[in-house]
């Protein structure tokens, strides 16, 4: 198992790198598995608490983040010619014998940030929570928008009698 926590130079490094106003904490553990020679499948779980700034109301906020991942790390030198460009987010390729797990924690993080961050408990009329008016309530009878050529028609049709 290996844990990674980022100090302060660090966090403040990473709240500039992400443009949020600030990393408190970011603690990660990994459980590395080895197999097929150099190939290694990482099993990740990352806290964070961080600030981040209302889209709605440009208040700062506290935003927990608490998530599981797996990557899968592949050396580049075992990669076919055909596979040069990975699809698959999860699969990362790797140079050398090391694979900087502080770099994989900080994208990892960047993955889990919010891009539009809005507070939970907003009176902002632009969100809808969920004690809100349905929007498609059936309460609400819609007008038949063909009604007033219905009845324009019956009008031409009263007059020519």
């Amino acid at each position: 198992m290996i844990k990674i926590e980022a100090d302060e130079e660090e966090k403040k490094a990473l709240a500039e790198r992400f443009s949020i106003p600030k990393l408190h904490s970011l603690f990660c553990i990994y459980q590395l598995k080895y197999y097929h020679g150099r190939q290694v499948r990482a099993k990740g779980e990352i806290k964070a608490l961080i600030t981040q700034n209302c889209v709605i109301s440009l208040e700062d906020f506290f935003v927990t983040i608490h998530e599981s991942f797996e990557l899968h790390f592949i050396p580049n030198d075992d990669l076919k010619s055909e596979l040069e460009e990975i699809d698959d987010p999860d699969i990362i390729p790797y140079e050398g014998e090391v694979i900087d797990l502080g770099e994989v924690t900080a994208e990892q993080l960047a993955l889990f940030l919010d891009p539009y961050p809005h507070k939970e408990i907003s009176d902002n009329p632009l969100i809808i929570n969920d004690n809100d008016e349905d929007i498609n309530s059936t309460e609400r009878v819609k007008e038949n928008p063909f009604k007033v050529l219905e009845q324009l028609k019956k009008l031409n049709s009263d007059k020519k009698k």
